[in-house]
């Protein structure tokens, strides 16, 4: 009756898990590895995902002829068309849709050019083809449809309020009639039958002034502005601010005509020791 082990036989099973220790090992690490940089791919593709669409649908409403670049918030206003690639800052005035309100309308986006008798676009010359049944005014612009641009003056993104009506954009107050909302008038003015109204400027900024230093990886906050007028010479600061998300690498953007190509990606230096790990996502919008 045998009692124990002979030597040859523990040596042969030390043998076995040394060899069980060193594959297990490695295979624990791997599928660690996989998990982390799966968990890592899909919370990048979902937070991006989120941000971009959330930029996309924003920037469908835009008034195309109003949107800019700047390489930081406050900085030189750079015309869409010209951006070099060193541009953070993405601005532009949002469409106002009197679809959106659950009171009466009281604007349509077309305005009478015959002259009539009574009401008018501040001259008593051209009719606001406004709905009825509301008096209340809504400030905020008009920019009609067509009209010559200068968006480092005409817009009020240089920093100074616009004071009279021969601009591009038009400070107004909506209601049964399209009224000024300072003292000059519309007389002298190109009008145009289509028009725009806006009552707010959007950004989205890379805030480069405070990046995020975590192991040696730099990132940043990407931060949508909104709820301020150029026109009144209001800056993204004197807006609201939320943040869309965090860990963003870069953000760029491109246009083609009036179509813009967003680009938001993201990176992290995760804890599994594998180092940088990066994802990129775009958006067309038209």
């Amino acid at each position: 009756m045998r009692r124990g082990f002979t030597l040859i036989e523990l040596v042969f099973v030390i043998v076995i898990i040394g060899i069980i220790s060193k594959f297990g090992v490695e295979l624990l690490y791997k599928s660690y590895e996989a998990y982390v940089v799966s968990n890592t791919f899909n919370r990048f593709t979902n937070e991006s995902e989120l941000a971009v669409k959330q930029i996309a649908n924003r920037l469908s409403y835009r008034i195309k002829d109003t949107v800019i670049a700047r390489t930081a918030p406050g900085a030189a206003v750079v015309p869409i068309g010209s951006i070099t690639g060193n541009e953070n800052v993405l601005e532009w005035m949002g469409i106002d849709s009197d679809g959106w309100r659950s009171s009466s309308p009281t604007w349509s986006g077309l305005i009478d050019l015959s002259p009539v008798s009574v009401g008018g676009l501040a001259t008593s010359t051209i009719n606001g083809l406004s709905s009825p049944g509301t008096t209340t005014n809504d400030s905020g612009a008009i920019f009609f449809i067509g009209a010559p641009v200068d968006l480092s003056t005409n817009f009020g993104y240089d920093g100074a309020a616009v004071t009279t009506q021969n601009e591009a954009i038009h400070p107004v107050n909506m209601g049964a009639v399209i009224t000024s909302s300072n003292a000059d008038d519309f007389d002298d003015i190109d009008v145009y039958e289509f028009y725009q109204f806006t009552k707010s400027a959007f950004a989205v900024s890379l805030d480069t002034a405070n990046p995020i230093v975590t192991n040696g990886m730099i990132s940043y906050k990407l931060i949508f502005y909104y709820d301020y007028k150029p026109w009144d010479g209001e800056s993204m600061a004197a807006g609201k601010s939320t943040v869309l998300m965090e860990n963003v690498k870069s953000f760029d953007f491109a246009t083609i005509g009036d179509i813009l190509i967003v680009q938001v990606c993201l990176t992290d230096n995760n804890a599994a020791g594998l180092g940088e790990y990066s994802l990129c996502k775009e958006k067309v919008i038209f």
